[in-house]
């Protein structure tokens, strides 16, 4: 049971997993999605940190696990997933490569390489088996939105997507929760990632702007096409709300032809990982601790009836991130069967 890459290992059982960042906001959330869909394979979990973690446990199938440095040394294991920022990526994937790992990476560090993958598993599945190596997990309010384009691209064809995201403080990582609730209680975080007030704010910054453009800007319209093969015109703002957990998304496409609204219904509620409201809307709240992509007030412009609009709202720690990295995990798994 080969990986599909020459000069890798096999994989053996049990399955011997790193988590890189491990005592992180999403690595801890990797861990609890690994024993929700993988317990029955009770994988060996390596945790690794950097050495500020040194001393510290993580629980994994009710077992306490002692982080490891990830300075002291490159283990063997069949797989990597990291959640520790772009340098640590950049740094150690390779190596762990060397060592005949599949590395899946939750930073920016190799979205946009020609040679990496970018995988949504249930856009682009079939991108995994073409790893080097290392495959990219996307940002986290591409993965959602793409979930969403993904079938009314195949269906009807998009010409452009006018997209404003109202994203949750988590996405900023634990400083980011730490930031809001200190504020909350009259109180200033200095280490807030943050340019100004988020408590009862809305910031419409996330990441540096370059050219008129944030970071998260550039990666929503650059992963996007990325990952549809579709040279698709993305207009994204991209906004930090004062929510914990949970990103959504007001979303208009332009699409290439005219369907009625019960043909965009069937079309979307065929989509895997995508749950459509007819009636009523979704918010963070009713998402958060969910896997899937949540798609309501689904409605065509009175204007253009090319124009489609919806509101579609994701847990960013769990599909925005952990999730979507453990299912291409269960893809490449079940791929070797």
């Amino acid at each position: 049971m080969a990986l599909g890459v020459a000069g890798s290992n096999p994989v053996r059982r049990p399955l011997k997993i790193a988590i890189v960042g491990a005592t992180g906001l999403v690595g801890r959330k990797i861990l609890e999605v690994l024993e929700e869909r993988l317990w029955k394979e009770n994988p060996e979990i390596i945790p690794l940190a950097s050495k500020r973690s040194e001393g510290k446990f993580v629980e994994f199938l009710g077992k306490k696990i002692e982080v490891i440095p990830i300075e002291y040394g490159i283990p063997n294991v069949d797989f990597a997933i990291f959640s520790a920022g772009s340098d640590v990526a950049r740094t150690y994937a390779p190596l762990f490569v060397e060592k005949g790992a599949v590395v899946i990476d939750n930073s920016s560090a190799f979205r946009l390489d020609p040679n990496v993958p970018l995988v949504v598993p249930e856009v682009n599945p079939e991108e995994a088996f073409k790893h080097r190596g290392i495959i990219s997990n996307p940002n986290c309010s591409t993965i959602q939105m793409v979930v969403f384009l993904k079938p009314l691209l195949s269906a009807f064809g998009i010409e452009e997507v006018f997209v404003a995201t109202y994203q949750a403080v988590s996405g900023a990582g634990m400083r980011g929760i730490i930031a809001l609730n200190e504020e909350e209680k009259g109180g200033i975080f200095d280490e807030t990632p943050f340019p100004t007030r988020i408590y009862r704010n809305v910031i419409p910054q996330i990441g540096e702007f370059s050219e008129g453009y944030s970071t998260e800007e550039w990666k929503m319209i650059r992963e996007t096409k990325k990952i549809l093969k579709s040279d698709v015109k993305v207009y994204p703002t991209t906004v930090r709300v004062p929510v914990e957990i949970g990103h959504s998304e007001a979303i208009t496409v332009i699409l290439r032809s005219s369907p009625s609204l019960s043909d965009v219904y069937d079309v979307l509620e065929k989509q895997e990982g995508l749950k459509v409201l007819r009636d009523g809307f979704a918010t963070p709240v009713d998402v958060e601790d969910k896997d899937f992509v949540v798609a309501s007030r689904i409605r065509f412009s009175p204007e253009n009836p090319r124009a489609l609009s919806a509101w579609v709202v994701a847990d960013n720690l769990r599909k925005g991130a952990a999730t979507n990295a453990v299912q291409i995990l269960q893809l490449l798994i079940g791929g070797l069967g």
